[in-house]
């Protein structure tokens, strides 16, 4: 209910909006949709609690797009990030492969 007031409250000032459910290919939507949006949009803005989205973002983002990823945090003080700031090489190349690796310990920690 909340989610629609807002989403109809920002299309009425001329403020694109997705929603999206939370499955497994909401990320790559969300990004791609930002990307896009960059391309003739001076200023994109994209909200969400997944930390996969400023990972794909980074890694994704032209130097030339001016993309903002917004956390809202848990404890109301929401968290900005500019792609921008992360695009000096080589972190937008090896951020990936960190993400990936992080995500292999994870699950195969209690292995070692």
């Amino acid at each position: 209910m909340l989610i629609q007031l807002l989403t109809q409250k920002m299309a009425a000032e001329g403020i694109g909006t997705i929603v999206t459910t939370g499955d497994a290919d909401t990320c790559v939507m969300i990004v791609r949709c930002g990307l896009e949006k960059a391309i003739s949009h001076p200023i994109v803005a994209i909200t969400g609690q997944d930390v996969d989205l400023v990972l794909l973002l980074i890694a994704l983002a032209t130097s030339e797009s001016n993309i903002y990823f917004m956390n809202p945090g848990k404890r109301k003080v929401a968290k900005l990030f500019s792609t921008k700031k992360f695009q000096k090489k080589p972190f937008p190349e090896t951020i990936l492969l960190l993400h990936a690796f992080i995500h292999w310990l994870r699950l195969n920690i209690s292995y070692l």
